[in-house]
């Protein structure tokens, strides 16, 4: 896969915010909708996408000393998108 298809998400396809890297739950929000929009429009797999997100909460989100205080916000907003991504592969 050439690097000029991968699909990079924040500073990409989801406009930073605020201080560079993942430090609001708009971005996290808005990350979750390229995701479940790749997925809609057939550019990942099913399985794919659910990694991204479980990365995104399990890693990404975990690490985040930005996130400090919203964490479990942002716990819930990733929840949100896999429960809706499971809804869609039915």
């Amino acid at each position: 896969m050439s690097r000029k298809n991968r699909n990079i998400y924040l500073g990409k396809r989801v406009k930073d915010t605020g201080r560079k890297g993942l430090d609001n739950l708009r971005e996290v929000e808005d990350i979750c909708k390229a995701i479940l929009s790749d997925y809609q429009r057939g550019k990942i797999s099913y399985a794919k996408a659910m990694r991204r997100l479980v990365f995104l909460r399990t890693t990404v989100i975990k690490r985040s000393e930005k996130l400090v205080g919203k964490k479990p916000k942002a716990y819930a907003i990733v929840s949100k998108y896999e429960e809706k991504l499971r809804r869609l592969k039915k």
